[in-house]
């Protein structure tokens, strides 16, 4: 075997450069496509290097082992860029052990045929050796087997092909050049390939291989230029598919005459196992449902609170059901969404449950606080027991107002609809300042308002301006309390300005309330500013606070309908949202527990 003749000496590189590719390739596992890219660029590289030594070989014994040796590489390509299109474009649902059989069994035939060639004629029709230059290769003729294996091998190229033209068509443009790279690592060989089956080529060596170094270097150039394997492409369909399957909501797709179109796992484990309900009726896997989700070509609708067993116990599920539709008057069928509600039910029954009996024992027992104090102050004399007495009586006054704020925020903001209502800021102010300035006779309040400013907000809007101008009166220390209210229109905002001359809000109250949440180190020290928090997130605004000779306190709101285009929408002008009045069992006017003459124990 010489090793210097020019066929050889070309073919070492690229042989070399594939096995580079396949090598990376390999190391880059299991992301999509490394293995199947490596498998391919490793056929290559078998091909290229055993062309290499045929054309080294001084036998003919050696001539033809090595050209039927090409065959180990030649079958891997079509198979490797099959499975690299599969496995890179998200569809490797379709590599299982079963299909990667199916697709070994055309290579193994093709190999089996190639080396008993000699004997039954099926693959090469004839076989002679024949002097190109300095070198003495084989000249085949083509037969049956091989045409076929031809015919198969570029069916499984163009089907590749085609999975990544697909991808590289939908997939956003920055992955398209790795894309396009790895199109182009076929392309070369596949033309040159052609040209010599063609006959437009007319030499006796296949020069396939060598179309490989064009190969090897674009595969190169996508391996460490573009991470060809570290972020792979997703296509907008694949991304979709996998959100379809992997979403934990059950989703059934439904067409227009009701029947199932497909359905995702979630979905599958409300039916019963191994039921495959592509084709069937809605209505007869889901009889429950089907009343209350007609008419099919209806407008989307909800179903709260329904049961179904999955896994032996007992699970709620909210329904929804929405029209696919294709233009404006095409509908094709519904979506029908199952979203499991269960912790979240059972989370409200906890918190109803401790609210209530929490709520019961904090009336009944800071009745009996007050009770106490009162009758001490009515017994005691000198200063000190009175000092306790009335610290005593403070902090039962306390938790009055935290358990009747609790409460507030319960009835106020518990409804999911009511943050869309239209409230008139300057009559909710009104009303609020009325009620404040005889509580703070002593107060200077400026409110400078307009006639009126509508906004979409939550109805416990009112209460939530309640809480901040009286929270800037109560912790006032100045010698004259002062308040500040402005109102500005920003574009499609009001803008409502609190400012007061008092110590300033504490940093771990401002903290807690801009980070929306408490740890227990930082924690608020009562509910009317989460009250206040809440109620401007509920109604889509923003709250700043600043502390700065005093505290600012800013709300943003948007904007609700013009007064003069209220009457054309058919909105009078908002009322102001009142305070409700308290339920029975919060605690307003506390009772003398010893009405009935009787005295603490």
């Amino acid at each position: 075997m010489t090793l210097t003749n020019i066929y050889t000496l070309t073919l070492l590189p690229v042989a070399g450069v594939c096995l580079l590719v396949a090598g990376y390739a390999w190391r880059s596992r299991p992301n999509p496509g490394a293995i199947p890219f490596g498998v391919f660029n490793l056929g290559a590289a078998v091909w290229a290097l055993a062309t290499a030594f045929a054309a080294a070989s001084e036998s003919a014994t050696w001539s033809y082992a090595w050209v039927y040796a090409q065959y180990f590489g030649i079958v891997l390509v079509p198979t490797g860029w099959f499975a690299f299109a599969l496995d890179y474009t998200g569809r490797d649902r379709w590599l299982t052990r079963r299909s990667v059989a199916a697709l070994s069994i055309e290579p193994l035939a093709a190999l089996a045929l190639v080396w008993t060639t000699h004997r039954n004629g099926l693959f090469y029709a004839d076989h002679e050796l024949v002097t190109v230059g300095e070198v003495t290769t084989v000249f085949l003729t083509p037969g049956v087997g091989f045409w076929l294996h031809v015919a198969y091998s570029y069916a499984l190229v163009v089907l590749g092909t085609a999975i990544l033209v697909h991808l590289m068509l939908t997939v956003p443009e920055r992955y398209r050049p790795r894309t396009v790279a790895v199109l182009a690592s076929i392309a070369a060989p596949v033309v040159v390939n052609l040209a010599f089956l063609g006959g437009s080529l007319p030499i006796p060596v296949d020069p396939t291989p060598y179309a490989y170094a064009f190969s090897g270097a674009v595969g190169v150039w996508a391996l460490f230029e573009k991470d060809l394997f570290e972020v792979p492409p997703v296509a907008p369909t694949v991304a979709h598919g996998v959100a379809f399957e992997q979403v934990s909501d059950g989703v059934v797709i439904i067409d227009a005459g009701g029947r199932v179109v497909d359905y995702n796992e979630a979905a599958g484990s409300l039916l019963d196992d191994g039921v495959d309900p592509r084709g069937d009726p809605f209505a007869q896997l889901f009889p429950a449902l089907a009343g209350d989700l007609e008419p099919l070509d209806g407008p989307p609708e909800t179903i709260d609170e329904v049961v179904f067993r999955v896994g032996g116990h007992e699970r709620y599920f909210e329904i929804t059901s929405r029209p696919i539709e294709r233009g404006r008057r095409h509908q094709l069928g519904r979506l029908i969404t199952f979203h499991d509600v269960t912790d979240r039910l059972l989370r409200e029954q906890r918190l109803d449950v401790l609210h209530r009996v929490l709520r019961h024992n904090v009336r009944q027992e800071t009745n009996k606080i007050l009770g106490h104090a009162d009758f001490l102050e009515d017994t005691v004399e000198d200063d000190d027991s009175l000092d306790h007495a009335d610290a005593i009586e403070s902090a039962a006054r306390d938790l009055v107002d935290w358990s009747n704020q609790a409460r507030s925020i319960e009835r106020t903001l518990a409804p999911a609809d009511s943050s869309d209502a239209p409230v008139d800021v300057v009559r909710a102010l009104d009303a609020v300042l009325d009620d404040l300035r005889d509580t703070y006779p002593e107060a200077e309040i400026d409110a400078d308002l307009p006639e009126r400013a509508v906004v979409s907000a939550h109805v416990s809007l009112e209460e939530a301006l309640f809480e901040v101008v009286e929270n800037a009166l109560e912790h006032n220390d100045a010698a004259t309390p002062r308040v500040e209210i402005t109102l500005e229109r920003d574009g499609e905002w009001i803008e409502l300005a609190v400012v007061d001359n008092g110590p300033g809000l504490p940093d771990p109250e401002r903290v807690v309330l801009e980070r929306g949440r408490e740890t227990a180190l930082e924690h608020g020290s009562g509910l009317g500013l989460w009250l206040v928090s809440w109620t401007v997130r509920a109604s889509r605004g923003s709250l700043d606070i600043g502390v700065d000779d005093g505290t600012t306190i800013t709300i943003r709101l948007p904007r609700a309908i013009d007064a003069d285009d209220a009457a054309s929408d058919g909105i009078d002008d908002a009322e102001p949202i009142e305070n409700p009045e308290p339920d029975a069992d919060v605690i307003g006017d506390v009772d003398d527990p010893f009405a009935d003459g009787s005295s603490p124990s």
